[in-house]
């Protein structure tokens, strides 16, 4: 008895595990709900475009392009075949080709210039170029131009210009990245990313004294563009991080006039240590070297360096 029922578990679990290999063939879809793809017909081209899709859902994606490309090769310029490149630049995405994916969309477009899913294959061309930006940056910048000069007034074309900029600062092309930031304020005044390309230009100016270290000059024309951020956007969602950098800035620029000033005076110029020194005092009141720079004058009054 204990043997016939260790038989019918076994048997039991083989049927078990067959059944789940079956169903795991399975795939569901909007448009076919759940179905068998090899158990598809495929006979006329509709039958062979429901086919590609369920692959494509299935995620047998190179398998997809293939069947989609036939279908535009035997009706070329019908809906079908516009609808089958789209599905091929999807199928790309997926795969993670993004620059196939781009040359898909791209085709369409090439096709008829004036096709009337532009809108949709912009939408999709932009989400291949911020997809890229994580890891192919100068290759995103070209997926954002081409959306530029597609429709250089359309609906995103101001979202792809801050990509752009953005692009190249994650490359550390801060001079390129603040020109980009500036095309942004230029070509699309009355875009929300205005206030977003105003903070990020003398944003660049500061990142770029890392690279060109005690670059005083950049320093304050950086102080500069984060005063006009602030003129302008007084509300604005930066103004307290923009702030921040404005005091960080002062406190650079108040070491560096102390320091000059020190360095007069081991020159045995008092005379010009205290110009700096009294320079600290006005300009930047509110940082430490304030008050060492109060101190050092009091020494020199108590020496009787200076009157």
């Amino acid at each position: 008895m204990k043997r016939q029922i260790l038989v019918f578990f076994i048997l039991a679990a083989f049927v078990l595990i067959d059944a789940k290999v079956s169903y795991a063939k399975w795939v569901w879809s909007s448009e076919t709900s759940w179905i068998d793809p090899d158990q598809l017909p495929r006979e006329t081209m509709d039958q062979r475009f429901r086919y590609a899709v369920t692959l494509l859902v299935n995620r047998e994606y190179i398998s997809a392009i293939g069947v989609f490309k036939d279908i535009i090769k035997n009706n070329p310029g019908s809906e079908l075949a516009d609808e089958s490149q789209l599905n091929i630049g999807k199928a790309y995405y997926l795969f993670g080709d993004y620059k196939s994916s781009f040359r898909a969309y791209e085709r369409i477009i090439e096709q008829d210039p004036g096709t009337r899913r532009l809108h949709e294959i912009l939408e999709k061309e932009f989400q291949i170029g911020s997809t890229q930006m994580e890891r192919d940056e100068n290759g995103a910048i070209s997926v954002f131009e081409s959306i530029i000069e597609r429709n250089p007034l359309g609906f995103i074309a101001a979202d792809s210009q801050v990509k752009i900029a953005d692009c190249y600062y994650q490359l550390r092309q801060f001079e390129e990245a603040e020109a980009s930031y500036l095309s942004v304020m230029e070509n699309y005044p009355n875009s929300e990313w205005v206030p977003y390309a105003q903070f990020r230009i003398p944003y660049c100016k500061l990142s770029n004294i890392r690279i060109q270290e005690r670059n005083y000059d950049l320093l304050s024309g950086s102080r500069e563009g984060f005063e006009i951020y602030l003129a302008n956007n007084p509300q604005g969602a930066l103004v307290d991080t923009t702030k921040g950098i404005i005091v960080e800035i002062d406190i650079a620029m108040a070491e560096r006039d102390f320091k000059v000033g020190e360095f007069y005076l081991r020159k045995k110029r008092p005379d010009a240590g205290l110009i700096y020194f009294e320079s600290v005092i006005k300009d930047y009141p509110n940082t430490e070297w304030a008050d060492m720079a109060a101190e050092k004058i009091e020494m020199l009054r108590n020496v009787g360096a200076i009157r």
